[in-house]
């Protein structure tokens, strides 16, 4: 799917169609991505992405904003694109100013899983799921609790756990973007989670939603911290 076909990629749904990965398809450690992948957003392969065709999928299909999209990305191809291109699986990098991070909603930490952190862990996503008060959805708070106990594990937990103040936005950032993505009235529901996270792919009559660009992020970031900050108290 090059940048050209890519502008014509949601034109016709039916060849958009859920396909598991194959055993030497490149994937990452972000669900969001990879069910772009086995959807066909984004090459089935998870090989050889160019920013253009990145870009356009995450406006078109997930409904970030170019800026929101735009930021995301100058990262993501700063530490690992090579050539003016990247693969899902380099999104795998681990370090202070990588896009993959520790404290992970649905992944082990890279030192504590011998930098196999691109995989899904069932352990800890049921873990994730734990944090709904009824068991039938996440809401912010859910969401912002889990962030905490990811967090606060892995400092406990990993000598080697590498954390800074643009890896704490992050955080925020990813949850609020989750949040967006899948959620209805600023809350998840389990079962769409479960086919997002352990299945990646896009839940039963799922639509984007508006545009969320700089203002949906500050508002939906800012709900999930003032959520944090009453759980500390």
């Amino acid at each position: 799917m090059g940048n050209s076909k890519s502008k014509t990629a949601t034109a016709d749904e039916s060849q958009y169609q859920y396909q598991s990965p194959g055993p030497n398809d490149s994937r990452s450690p972000c669900p969001a991505l990879n069910v772009l992948a086995n959807h066909g957003y984004l090459p089935r392969d998870g090989k050889n992405i160019s920013p253009e065709e990145f870009q356009f999928v995450l406006q078109e299909k997930m409904g970030l904003s170019w800026l929101a999209a735009k930021t995301i990305l100058k990262q993501a191809y700063k530490t690992v694109g090579h050539d003016g291109v990247l693969s899902l699986s380099d999104l795998c990098y681990h370090a202070h100013n990588s896009i993959e991070h520790d404290g992970s909603l649905s992944r082990i930490d890279a030192a504590l899983s011998n930098n196999q952190q691109g995989k899904f862990n069932q352990e800890r996503f049921n873990k994730f799921l734990s944090f709904s008060k009824d068991g039938q959805y996440l809401t912010t708070e859910d969401v912002a609790t889990a962030r905490l106990y990811f967090k606060a594990d892995s400092h406990a937990n990993n000598p080697q756990c590498i954390w800074n103040k643009d890896i704490e936005e992050a955080m925020w950032t990813e949850a609020s973007i989750l949040l967006h993505i899948l959620g209805k009235n600023g809350r998840i529901s389990i079962a769409d989670a479960k086919l997002f996270f352990e299945r990646e792919t896009f839940p039963e009559g799922w639509q984007k939603h508006p545009s969320f660009g700089v203002r949906e992020r500050y508002s939906a970031v800012k709900a999930l911290k003032s959520a944090a900050r009453k759980l500390d108290k």
